[in-house]
């Protein structure tokens, strides 16, 4: 019905502009939060580079995880 709605009043594209942007920032506010709380740095980038992605794909999975749940799926 939303969906619906939105289209026909012409207010889906900034609908879908603003859900987008809110989902970047909230993934970029979790990001940093389990980066310091992993203790994720650029010291351990530049002593173990693939240790480094390794965490960080794990962190960004995490994080789109929760994003998707609270954002996407309300």
């Amino acid at each position: 019905a939303l969906y619906t709605s939105l289209l026909m009043s012409g207010e889906l594209q900034k609908h879908l502009v603003d859900t987008d942007n809110e989902c970047k920032q909230m993934l970029e506010t979790i990001m940093n939060g389990l980066k310091k709380k992993e203790k994720i740095t650029e010291k351990l980038k530049e002593n173990d580079g693939l240790e480094w992605v390794k965490r960080m794909n794990m962190l960004r999975d995490l994080a789109e995880e929760i994003v998707t749940k609270d954002l996407i799926y309300v």
